[in-house]
């Protein structure tokens, strides 16, 4: 379960869980669904001033259905109260959308909560979670006094019965289309999108999960085409051609819009997040969706949270060690603007298709690009010999390769390219060896033009994903 930062809690609850081994035996004070949302409205009604104004955001759920039922029974209540001032349900999507990115970050920052609030006239913030706790499902509602910095919280536990079954009970294509309409209802006119990385956890790591997403939501986009229109794939490339995607760079781009995501393990299932993310300066977060892929509905769909590799899923020790080797590569400790990118918007390729890349460099540099393949064998690309010219301008966006394009095909699964620039030119020195954090180590450290050892002063990296059609 995740841990949250907030306001010094004024009032705190909790009850206790208890399970058995073999029948599930539920809590002695856990309640049914409607039950507990009659008692968490009842609880802040009763406590919270005459006259506020108070803002109310769904909740993250394992399930939109869920999310959009409890945020309508406690909106009824707080409205049939006649005790509040309610914010308009126009104005809480940015609120919403803030919310549930700092869900998925694990941290709530509440002084940048308070600021979004107070842009909408609210005084209170109603919201609150609901994740699964054994047999059961914990409920905690917030509301927290955006003047005071202070939050009343009340928690319950909620037994399973057939309200909750029937609203957890939805299909992965629903969810998709869910989330699809909420990203509708944020914009104003249509709007131009496109589906970028959806990739597991906070890596660049695509599967097969991935490209079932990408497509799901295209398809469910056809049922709001007043509202959004999905970019030609001319569009698309020509934004990821752009080393720095998703930045004020690419406010040219016909493309207003784009839909980003992650993936994350839980109980065996897929816990997703979506995110409709303006290509403004700002990156502005338009709207959010969360929802849950049970575990039974991957294995029926065939999908994966991590890419295969001889026709199997690596295992997660495998997958954990490979992103650990290549930490060198992240960039963390650059000083000036390095940038390696693929020129698929969403990481994904598909056999028989080709692929180049995009370097971009802040100031003048010499690099060298090193390719990992499915198998974890490494081998340098660029330069392969002197005639090949690896200097770089600075401003300069350079494609790689040259002249041609690099064929994707089996073995399939996830690759990585990695990048370092140098301040001098260097001898080529083409190597395969296979990756380890030792060879990537070794292999970052250069013979510069008078033969001595040189270290990148800035690097890159990217991962994409190779799929059978």
């Amino acid at each position: 379960m995740k841990t949250f930062i907030r306001f010094t809690s004024i009032l705190a609850f909790t009850l206790a869980l208890s399970c058995a081994t073999g029948k599930t035996k539920y809590s002695a004070d856990s309640l049914t669904l409607d039950t507990a949302a009659a008692e968490a409205a009842s609880y802040l009604i009763g406590r919270l001033p005459d006259g506020a104004k108070v803002a109310l955001v769904p909740f993250d759920a394992p399930g939109g259905r869920l999310a959009e039922y409890v945020f309508e029974e406690l909106w009824g209540r707080f409205e049939s109260s006649g005790k509040f001032v309610m914010v308009d349900r126009r104005n809480l999507d940015r609120i919403e959308a803030e919310l549930a990115m700092q869900y998925e970050s694990g941290r709530v920052d509440d002084a940048h909560m308070v600021s979004l609030t107070k842009q909408y006239g609210a005084e209170i913030l109603v919201y609150g979670q609901i994740v699964p706790l054994g047999g059961e499902y914990r409920m905690t509602v917030y509301a927290t006094d955006v003047e005071k910095a202070a939050s009343s919280q009340r928690a319950l536990v909620i037994r399973p019965d057939s309200r909750l079954s029937s609203l957890l009970n939805t299909s992965p294509d629903d969810e998709v289309e869910r989330a699809v309409s909420t990203m509708a209802r944020a914009v104003n006119r249509k709007t131009t999108i496109a589906v970028g990385r959806i990739s597991y956890a906070d890596t660049q790591t695509a599967s097969n999960l991935s490209a079932w997403l990408k497509n799901t939501i295209i398809m469910s986009t056809q049922k709001h085409r007043d509202k959004l229109q999905v970019a030609s794939e001319d569009e698309v490339n020509e934004l990821a051609q752009s080393s720095r995607a998703l930045t004020a760079e690419a406010a040219n781009s016909p493309i207003q819009a784009v839909i980003t995501g992650s993936y994350s393990p839980l109980d065996n299932g897929a816990d997703v997040m979506l995110h409709l993310v303006a290509l403004d300066g700002g990156k502005t977060v338009l709207a959010s969706a969360h929802f849950v892929i049970p575990a039974a509905e991957l294995q029926r769909r065939r999908l994966s949270l991590l890419p295969e590799k001889d026709q199997a899923v690596i295992s997660k020790a495998e997958f954990e060690a490979k992103q650990q080797a290549v930490v060198p590569y992240a960039g963390a400790n650059n000083t000036w603007l390095f940038t390696a990118t693929p020129d698929a918007l969403d990481g994904i390729y598909y056999d028989g298709d080709s692929m180049s890349m995009q370097i971009y460099a802040q100031r003048d540099c010499y690099f060298r690009i090193i390719h990992i393949d499915v198998n974890g064998n490494t081998q340098v690309i660029y330069p392969t010999s002197a005639r090949d010219n690896n200097f770089i301008k600075a401003g300069q966006t350079r494609r790689i390769p040259d002249n041609t394009r690099y064929r994707m095909g089996p073995p399939f699964g996830e690759e990585m390219i990695l990048a370092a620039a140098y301040d001098r030119p260097f001898t080529p020195a083409p190597q395969s060896v296979p990756l380890s954090a030792d060879s990537i180590s070794r292999s970052m450290t250069v013979e510069g033009d008078n033969h001595t050892a040189m270290t990148p002063s800035a690097t890159a990296k990217f991962s994409y994903t190779i799929l059978p059609r």
